[in-house]
């Protein structure tokens, strides 16, 4: 199919294996469209199903998407699955729901950080027990992907911008055409990459963003927002970091600007790194209780002068302790008490 509709891809033709959708600014230009698309499968014999074929429509499904003059939005019937996803007792349910929420990440700020206790969960070695933090990480996913935005198409005869930002917790950034968004990006911080330094992590979130959309930015000069004010200097800098020169190596080759932008005016990309709410904590305390120690309780208990010297002890003052370790001896007020190897 690929090789058939090859003059027409890109131009007004996207094709997935046998799918075929051909997009036009108006009605006459999608109609000659059309009439070349079908010229081009006549040629090498192909054959449409009428029942299955769809035309000028300024809305459709396609690939779990739709696709409208708005731009890109979620499936609605995706949506409703998500929405109606149970809690997943098991490692293959949970599974099964990232790699449905995995289609739609680029939909959802911060997804990789959302996600993250789930993906902790799914880990060789590490046993399945849900708690309240991954039923938190998973209603918060459930929600952000329920109200995800609608997203833009890409007019490569407008300039692109990259609004970046990186936290304790992760780094992020949002691809732009006019201030309104195309896709979302975020990364996690693992324990090597979360021990790095603000400007390093800066320099991360740069690298992530620039590998995900090479493909839009390397037609065009493109502008890179970023709220560490270092980094507008980035091409004036002496090389002297391994971190300097992988940024160098990402950006040769590609015209570009950064530019510095205060956090407080940085916030969609701000967001991205930065979880809303963080999720909730499970503290516990736990200690043992050697099975000798209930013994030897059960037997003061039973033995009257052990009773007599416990009541004696609850009133005695708090100030004068009865209690005193000589050489591994308990005495009691003078008197041995018991002879022992270990703190009471």
């Amino acid at each position: 199919m690929n090789v058939t509709l090859k003059p027409l891809l890109r131009i007004c033709v996207l094709v997935f294996f046998d799918d075929i959708l051909i997009y036009s600014k108006n009605l006459e230009e999608h109609v000659e469209h059309i009439r070349q698309v079908f010229h081009l499968l006549a040629k090498d014999n192909w054959l449409l199903k009428r029942s299955k074929c769809q035309f000028a429509r300024q809305s459709i499904a396609y690939l779990g998407h739709v696709i409208s003059v708005e731009g890109v939005a979620m499936d609605p019937s995706k949506i409703q699955s998500i929405h109606s996803w149970p809690t997943p007792t098991d490692a293959k349910q949970l599974r099964s729901f990232l790699g449905l929420a995995g289609y739609y990440r680029k939909f959802v700020r911060h997804f990789a950080i959302l996600a993250r206790p789930l993906n902790d969960l799914l880990k060789k070695g590490t046993m399945f027990l849900w708690t309240s933090v991954h039923d938190g990480a998973f209603t918060s996913l459930k929600n952000a992907l329920v109200t995800a935005p609608v997203l833009a198409l890409p007019d490569f005869s407008r300039p692109f911008q990259i609004q970046t930002d990186a936290s304790d917790m992760g780094v992020g950034a949002v691809l732009l055409q006019d201030g309104h968004p195309l896709a979302f990006i975020s990364k996690a911080l693992g324990p090597r990459t979360r021990s790095l330094s603000t400007y390093e992590k800066e320099y991360l979130a740069i690298m992530v963003a620039v590998d995900q959309w090479r493909s839009y930015l390397q037609h065009a000069e493109f502008v890179i927002f970023s709220d560490h004010r270092s980094l507008s200097h980035i091409a004036d800098q002496r090389l002297h970091t391994p971190w300097q020169l992988k940024m160098y190596t990402k950006l040769v080759g590609l015209q570009y600007t950064v530019v510095y932008k205060p956090s407080t005016s940085n916030m969609a990309a701000d967001a991205l790194s930065r979880h809303p709410a963080p999720p909730a904590q499970l503290n516990a305390i736990s200690y043992s209780t050697p099975e000798w120690l209930s013994e030897d309780v059960a037997g003061y208990d039973s033995d009257p002068a052990s009773s007599k010297l416990l009541q004696q002890l609850a009133v005695a003052p708090s100030s004068h302790p009865p209690f005193t370790l000589v050489s591994g001896v308990l005495h009691y007020r003078g008197h041995v008490w018991i002879g022992c190897n270990h703190k009471l």
